[in-house]
């Protein structure tokens, strides 16, 4: 099988995002495809390499961790599963574990990023979140089952550091952080279930939440572009963005909102 490139080198990652504005310090949240990038001497391990030197032990590196397998069956649709397997299923997952659950459906570089040596990932068994750098244990700390992506979660908290969405030929709809806009705006709650660990024993857990849903982000961030809390640029055969995710907010609140009052009619 021929690779498919171009090929890109750490230094050449590094540079990328040093022209794009990554610097020392910044707290960013990344998401990433490295198909779409190119060939990488060093793969995932070489990208999350260029992200920590390029911010610093200064810096923080933050990526989606999230665990969605470890759900109730009854809402799986990727695919759906008969019935009668339901309550089987959830007897069976085993509780959430920071340290040995597996990601699902976000790529390997999260996968990878969330074994690394001083990173922090958060409690909550389906929607957590994988930290780097400095105040990655606080930012990732309290995330409960209400929280989700919400006040209170890690997201808040990056959100209070005047953190940066970063992508690397991630598609738009992948932007963990414009969670948060829905929960300013009127949704429906739906019941979710997961397997976990509550006063020493394993639990499936039931507990109504936001219905959350990212299919609309695709095109709100492609409206977003020229705007001057958006850099963009290119990293081998990628589009790459750099996105305020404080000033971006309240454009897709405004975009949720009215997209979902056209949808409801």
């Amino acid at each position: 099988m021929e690779l498919k490139g171009p090929l890109v080198t750490k230094d050449m990652i590094k540079e990328s995002l040093k022209q794009l504005g990554v610097t020392e310090g910044m707290s960013l949240f990344v998401h990433t495809s490295l198909k779409q990038i190119g060939w990488i001497p060093g793969g995932a391990q070489t990208l999350i390499t260029a992200l920590m030197e390029t911010v610093g032990e200064e810096g923080l590196i933050m990526m989606a961790a999230q665990s969605t397998d470890n759900s109730d069956p009854k809402n799986w649709m990727n695919p759906p599963v008969p019935e009668e397997w339901w309550q089987t299923i959830r007897d069976e997952l085993p509780a959430y574990d920071p340290a040995r659950t597996v990601t699902r459906g976000i790529g390997v570089v999260p996968e990878l990023f969330r074994t690394y040596p001083g990173v922090h990932r958060s409690a909550h068994p389906m929607w957590s979140v994988s930290a780097w750098g400095k105040g990655a244990a606080e930012v990732v700390s309290d995330h409960t089952l209400e929280a989700g992506f919400g006040p209170g979660s890690p997201i808040d908290k990056f959100l209070d550091r005047d953190g940066h969405v970063l992508h690397l030929g991630s598609p738009w709809d992948s932007t963990t952080v414009w969670h948060y806009a829905e929960y300013g705006i009127e949704g429906k709650e739906i019941e979710y279930g997961c397997a976990m660990i509550e006063d020493g024993e394993r639990v499936f857990k039931t507990f109504s939440h936001l219905d959350i849903d990212s299919e609309m982000f695709g095109p709100i961030g492609a409206s977003l572009n020229g705007k001057d809390y958006v850099n963009s640029g290119r990293l081998g055969n990628a589009d790459i963005h750099l996105v305020s995710a404080r000033k971006s907010m309240p454009e897709v609140m405004l975009q949720l909102n009215s997209m979902r009052n056209w949808l409801i009619g």
